[in-house]
């Protein structure tokens, strides 16, 4: 059994890779207690950690530091210029998340598609991928919270007093004005860079959304494009099981 760990800026993801391929996905936890949930599993057996982090160097250590007591061997995934069939759009490749990388390369060994990989969380981030798994870059911009937080902390008289709910229409006061003004500009975002995909690749593009920030966006409005949850676990994975 390995264990896979995607960790981020405040949180990380744990999950358990099984021999027969599968994953389970155990948590998602504060990432100063990561120790104490990897201390059990390690005591149950582990052959390896395979984690990947977009988060401050403490985090990374910590992991190397924990694998290192316990003599668990430790493989931390990093972008590469190409791998798993998918090419890197960036010139200096290491500078693409490797959050972003994880998701290309999971999509692409699923799909085998032109598509669109929208991801919201902290920052929306928007990237275009050909049938042949080339990367051809994409969008970062800010998440709906970090909008509302922009707008919140730099005026004096805008503000918000409870989450949206599901309908994006014009609003007849500040604070449903300043909600769904941020909705739409995601949803803005995302409807112009589809167009500017589909004249790219010649084709209209299989649509993945996924992050936490997907919530935002209007339910009927993007029922029709997939919906993941774990692909940057689903990428580890991969590297779990081949490399």
């Amino acid at each position: 059994m390995q264990i896979l760990i995607e960790a981020g800026n405040t949180y990380v993801k744990v999950a358990q890779l099984f021999d027969n391929g599968n994953i389970e996905l155990l948590g998602r936890y504060p990432s100063r207690k990561l120790e104490m949930v990897l201390e059990p599993l390690i005591e149950t057996g582990i052959d390896r950690i395979v984690f990947a982090s977009v988060g401050p160097v403490e985090v990374d250590n910590s992991i190397q530091r924990i694998s290192q007591l316990a003599n668990i061997p430790v493989l931390q995934v990093k972008t590469l210029r190409k791998d798993f069939g998918v090419k890197n759009a960036y010139s200096e490749y290491q500078y693409l998340g490797v959050d972003r990388w994880l998701t290309l390369v999971a999509v692409h060994q699923q799909f085998k598609r032109p598509t669109v990989i929208v991801d919201i969380g902290t920052a929306l981030t928007f990237d275009v991928m050909t049938e042949e798994g080339k990367h051809l870059g994409g969008w970062i911009a800010p998440g709906y919270q970090l909008m509302m937080k922009s707008v919140l902390e730099n005026t004096s008289k805008v503000f918000s007093d409870r989450d949206h709910g599901d309908a994006l229409t014009f609003a007849d006061n500040t604070a449903d004005g300043l909600k769904n003004g941020c909705r739409a500009a995601l949803v803005g975002l995302i409807e112009f860079g589809l167009s500017q995909a589909t004249d790219r690749l010649k084709v209209e593009p299989e649509v993945i959304l996924c992050g936490g920030g997907v919530r935002h966006l209007p339910i009927n409005w993007g029922k029709h494009y997939h919906h993941r949850s774990d692909l940057v676990l689903e990428g580890l994975a991969l590297y779990a099981k081949c490399r």
